[in-house]
């Protein structure tokens, strides 16, 4: 098996691209090919294979390049001298978008072992990873286990997962499924994870890896940019970069800037502009001809970010959230950016408070989170998750953060400072608040009308309309309405719009009856009345007026109920006791359906 493995050594380079041929034949993983990771966990042993050599309780691995993707095999011998269980197993990743794991990586790799004895093939996204192929229980029930494995892979993104034990002549299938979240590879790796008296307990051997490179389509991301002062602005990209043809311009009179510096790996660069930046502006770098080296070209070409300036209460707000996740979905909240200032949210927590009005630890916003003037950003536990199943625009805010379960029912949210002696904002929601609409609040979001509106009050919010698959996360909100309306301001009485829909689709849900006063003073009562002059909803009774407001209504009944579509009449009336001054207003509400 050795020589065979040698042989192939030589001339599997004349017919494929990105091979791996290991046999350890040579007596170390140092040297054709070059293997890097856990070194110290790892030895080649007087038999030349691979084996594990760790002292305490560990999961070590070692990586090697490895780009074969496309219309790949790759073949691995494994043996463990123990019963796999969760805590004892191995793993071959067959592609990683990186060579160490501490962090995570985007990949697929094949578990040997586990809970159910079983050869198992996982997506990996990040630190998320996902089986997609479920191989036969008790298969590696045994001590030892010594077993080969295969996995072939088409341009479809077709995946073939085989086993095959010493006992048998011909590798068995354990699944076959097709799987395309990951686009391409740069790593082959090997893992185990041991406990404190299974540290030499793995053995790996008779590695082969062919296949051809993954074309690369995808366009590249742009992830970071950070203004540094006085004059530097801070670019990261999510791969390498063609900066030859790349142009930059920054507003505000600030023009091209008049150095640039690449970083080694090509995924960063800074630019040093002539002019300091100043206080309190918001700069927009636009730019163009930039490409990964692939030639995809950059599709979000234009960001802003400006001075960092101090939080105050007030400047953040609660705007929507998804307390109880769609079946293939997770749950979500949003912030809001009130403020004129651009924020650093880095560290804030988000929580809820305990039945004794203490607060839970709750989840850090991660380091490096900017908000934009009257901006908003989404945390969930897997952002990609939540944009595609709401199907996002480009340049929705959504990010990855740790996340406890929210209450179905209600409870309340808040959001505060590190060390919890700041509240910036604090909301108790219900269940009951959704649209009568609504009958099951499963996947659909609550979401404030307007950031200025209390956030306390039910009124103030809404549930997301139909048409954005319930929930609006990282972008404005579907039933986002203006509030400050002074097309009618020279009428006491008006109503905002006049014909709207209550059907929950996100256009027109509620109407708003704004109202101005010639002085102060005055209280007012409010009715919605049907086409005969029933009354049907009261919006207001001997409620004191602001100098200009508004009610909100839903279409719904005093009874809770939604109304018909119909035409019917408000019927407001409002007097000042000191001065004896009355007005009385009857003007047509159309409930319509679309």
């Amino acid at each position: 098996m050795k020589k065979l493995g040698l042989f192939l050594m030589f001339l599997l380079p004349f017919f494929c691209y990105g091979q791996v041929n290991e046999s350890f034949s040579d007596g170390n993983f140092i040297n054709n090919p070059f293997w890097t990771g856990m070194n110290s966990n790892f030895i080649v042993n007087p038999s030349f294979q691979l084996q594990s050599h760790a002292a305490v309780t560990s999961t070590s691995y070692l990586f090697t390049a490895s780009e074969a993707f496309d219309d790949a095999v790759w073949e691995c011998w494994v043996k463990i001298n123990y019963t796999t269980s969760s805590s004892n197993y191995a793993s071959i990743y067959i592609a990683s978008d990186k060579n160490d794991l501490s962090a995570g990586c985007n990949g697929y790799y094949v578990q040997i072992g586990g809970t159910n004895d079983e050869v198992s093939l996982f997506v990996q996204e990040g630190t998320k990873k996902t089986k997609i192929i479920d191989g036969t229980d008790k298969r590696t029930d045994g001590n030892p286990v010594e077993i080969k494995i295969k996995v072939t892979r088409d341009t479809e993104g077709n995946f073939k997962l085989y086993s095959k034990l010493p006992a048998e002549t011909d590798f068995v299938p354990e699944g076959s499924t097709q799987n395309n979240i990951i686009k391409q590879s740069s790593y082959f790796g090997l893992l185990y994870s041991n406990t404190g008296t299974t540290g030499s307990a793995y053995y790996f051997d008779d590695i082969l890896v062919t296949g051809n490179k993954a074309p690369d389509r995808e366009a590249p991301g742009w992830n970071v940019i950070q203004l540094i002062q006085p004059d530097k602005i801070h670019l990261e990209f999510s791969e390498a970069m063609d900066f030859n043809r790349a142009g930059f311009l920054l507003d505000n009179n600030m023009g091209n800037p008049v150095s640039q510096v690449v970083s080694a790996d090509k995924t960063a660069i800074d630019l040093s502009f002539s002019t300091d930046f100043e206080r309190g502006k918001i700069y927009t770098l636009q730019i163009d001809g930039l490409t990964d080296l692939a030639g995809n070209p950059l599709l979000e070409t234009a960001k802003s970010t400006g001075i960092i300036e101090q939080k105050a209460q007030g400047d953040l707000v609660l705007n929507e959230v998804m307390f109880e996740n769609p079946l293939n979905s997770l749950e979500y909240l949003e912030i809001y950016n009130h403020s004129e200032k651009l924020l650093d949210v880095s560290g804030l927590v988000f929580t809820t408070r305990k039945t004794d009005g203490t607060l839970n630890t709750g989840n850090k916003i991660p380091s490096g989170t900017i908000l934009l003037p009257h901006a908003c950003q989404a945390f969930c536990s897997d952002a990609d998750s939540v944009r595609n199943y709401h199907n996002c625009p480009a340049g929705s805010n959504i990010i990855s953060t740790g996340w406890a379960a929210l209450n179905n029912e209600g409870t309340t949210l808040v959001l505060t400072n590190t060390d919890k002696d700041t509240i910036y904002d604090e909301l108790t929601y219900h269940v009951k608040w959704h649209h009568i609409l609504v009958k099951n609040p499963k996947g659909v979001a609550l979401e404030r009308i307007n950031p200025n509106l209390p956030t306390q009050d039910p009124a103030s919010w809404h549930s997301a309309g139909s048409e954005s698959n319930y929930g609006t996360p990282g972008y404005q909100n579907s039933q986002y309405r203006e509030i400050n309306n002074t097309a009618e301001a020279e009428k006491a009485v008006w109503v905002d719009p006049e014909a709207f829909s209550p059907d929950n689709d996100g256009i027109d849900d509620v109407c708003f009856i704004r109202y101005k006063t010639e002085s102060n003073g005055y209280v007012a009562n409010a009715y919605i009345l049907n086409a005969v002059g029933v009354k049907v909803f009261q919006l207001a009774a001997n409620i004191l007026l602001s100098s200009e407001g508004f009610f909100l209504w839903d279409g719904r009944t005093d009874r809770g109920k939604n109304c018909n579509v119909g035409i019917y009449v408000l019927y407001f009336e409002m007097f000042n006791p000191e001065t004896g001054g009355r007005k009385q207003q009857k003007l047509p509400i159309v409930v319509s359906s679309r």
